[in-house]
């Protein structure tokens, strides 16, 4: 049993417990968040203010971080420092420099860090992998993570919503868009050129919605567009000189597969087990860290610092 100790008490949390509830393998112990009143809202049963002292407790295997962009470096850094192993949410951290950090001073002191990050670890997206080489060369691939957030309303009104704001690191590129990116460069690997173009209307010039363009050498042109502010598109479409893959749903969820080839009827697959997005990273993690699989670690570290580094260059390529 993989005993959990959570710091942050967002909207994240719920959704997490309620995996860690259905996966076996699990047991969350204890909470830590700004206000005992706000962390003891989810019925486990150690709650504290003290993060130090929650991380001093030697009963904890693993910490999850669910606190607000910016803040997951040194949350994660401080856990690793006590001996914890760590899940981190999404975007893992800042920087590429301090993604490395955190890989490093876990493997020196043989702990385990994971991203949590949930659609590379669902079975739809394994079978994306797996029929792709049916269209032929892929040209263009579409992928939209569009939703109207339900806090746009409040940030519109004039409330700080982290997500919403630049202090947090929020904003739809790094919070929701990541979904996309993930998917592309764990099919395609480094682009070679990239680009990103931001709607930043709000009052702080947060970028609410936006596209990342993603270019290959292969011919192949990824574009990746996600929003905060409105409603759209969602899914993944991949076009290719033999026929093209269609992806339903949210890039976070990855509902439905269906396979369109000329001549033939069409395919569909609904091959996620479990109608929570979060489970099926969680077996992942738990199997790793059970079976010390540093090789699959080690994958999914590569994958994770890919992303951050793809990340700083689309920030950067903005005009």
């Amino acid at each position: 049993m993989i005993r959990i100790a959570i710091v942050g008490s967002g909207r994240i949390v719920p959704q997490m417990l309620e995996a860690m509830q259905t996966v076996p393998g699990y047991d969350v112990i204890a909470i830590c968040g700004r206000s005992r009143e706000k962390a003891g809202r989810y019925g486990i049963p150690n709650v504290y203010t003290d993060y130090a002292e929650m991380l001093a407790r030697p009963d904890i295997d693993f910490v999850y971080v669910a606190l607000p962009n910016s803040l997951h470096f040194e949350a994660a850094k401080q856990a690793l420092l006590a001996g914890k192993n760590v899940l981190c949410e999404k975007p893992f951290t800042s920087t590429v420099e301090q993604a490395a950090e955190l890989f490093a001073l876990a493997e020196e002191r043989g702990l385990w860090i994971f991203e949590a990050i949930s659609n590379i670890h669902l079975p739809n997206f394994r079978k994306v992998q797996e029929i792709l080489p049916l269209i032929g060369p892929v040209r263009l691939v579409h992928a939209d993570y569009d939703e109207h957030f339900g806090r746009y309303d409040e940030y519109l009104a004039g409330a700080d919503i982290p997500v919403f704001t630049h202090e947090y690191e929020g904003g739809a590129l790094r919070d929701i868009n990541i979904y996309c990116l993930h998917i592309v460069l764990a099919l395609y690997g480094r682009p070679d050129q990239v680009f990103y173009a931001a709607n930043a209307c709000g009052r702080n010039a947060i970028g609410t919605s936006g596209a990342a363009t993603l270019g290959y050498k292969s011919g192949l042109i990824a574009v990746c567009t996600a929003s905060m502010d409105s409603d759209g598109l969602r899914g993944f479409f991949f076009q290719g000189e033999k026929g093209a893959i269609r992806v339903h749903g949210l890039p976070n969820f990855f509902t439905k597969v269906d396979l369109m080839l000329p001549g033939q009827e069409l395919q569909s697959f609904e091959l996620n087990r479990y109608e929570h997005r979060l489970c099926h990273q969680l077996e992942d993690y738990r199997d790793i860290y059970e079976s010390r699989d540093r090789e699959a670690a080690a994958r999914l570290q590569a994958q994770t610092l890919l992303i951050m580094e793809t990340l700083v260059r689309l920030e950067n390529s903005q005009v």
